[in-house]
């Protein structure tokens, strides 16, 4: 008798792709870190152009002595901070992260006071106000620098407003007060006098710019009865 065997199906393209393949299996791509590398390098050149403003201001900052500090090549740092601008602007923000404990001593004038007090304590260190007057001379017109500029202040000054907040809360204040304007207005001063005007940050400053302060913001318009100090 002759028997027919049928012939085996052909393996499927999914069987054949599936865990019985012998072939060497592919590597999972690697998972990238957060931060990593790049931030490090950004940290280490932000740092390094700031403690060259430290020593020796605008005219002394270069892309190659920030290189050579941060430990990178040239070519990285051209490739993110292509001018000395750049490289300043980079170098204002570190400082602006450089933290101040912040004043909270239950009173709105003491506070005041004490922030104020810090700010003329950063402003009286000569190598402080090399980078506060090269930030001064930088070109606006690049609009890296003008962003850098603005955070600056914004992120030296933003936290501050904490203490217009807890004096409205305790009836110092009136709601609705700008508190960005008021230390605006509490700081403005000594920085107008650190880099045009030679005229010294002393305690008479402090406490006028103290009363003017906490004065102009009493007597914002839709204010009803100030509250008295």
């Amino acid at each position: 008798m002759l028997v027919i065997v049928p012939e085996p199906n052909p393996p499927s393209s999914t069987a054949a792709s599936g865990p019985a393949s012998s072939g060497p299996a592919s590597p999972a791509p690697p998972r990238r870190r957060p931060g990593g590398r790049s931030a490090r390098v950004q940290d280490a050149v932000a740092t390094a152009a700031l403690d060259q403003l430290l020593e020796h201001g605008l005219p002394g900052l270069t892309i190659r002595g920030v290189a050579q500090a941060a430990g990178v090549a040239e070519t990285t740092v051209y490739r993110r901070w292509p001018s000395t601008n750049h490289l300043a602007a980079a170098a204002l923000l570190k400082l602006a992260d450089d933290d101040n404990p912040l004043p909270d001593t239950g009173s709105l004038e003491n506070d005041l006071r004490e922030l104020l007090e810090q700010v003329v304590a950063l402003l009286s260190r000569r190598e402080v106000m090399r980078v506060v007057r090269g930030a001064a001379a930088m070109d606006d017109d690049d609009p890296t620098v003008a962003a850098a500029k603005d955070a600056f202040f914004s992120r030296r000054f933003a936290n501050s407003t904490l203490i217009v907040k807890r004096a409205i809360a305790r009836g110092e204040l009136p709601a609705g007060t700008d508190a960005f304007r008021l230390i605006e207005t509490l700081v403005a001063p000594a920085y107008l006098r650190a880099i045009l005007v030679d005229r010294p940050l002393d305690d008479e400053l402090v406490d006028t710019c103290v009363r003017f302060a906490i004065a102009g913001a009493r007597a914002e318009p839709g204010t009803v009865n100030p509250p008295q100090p």
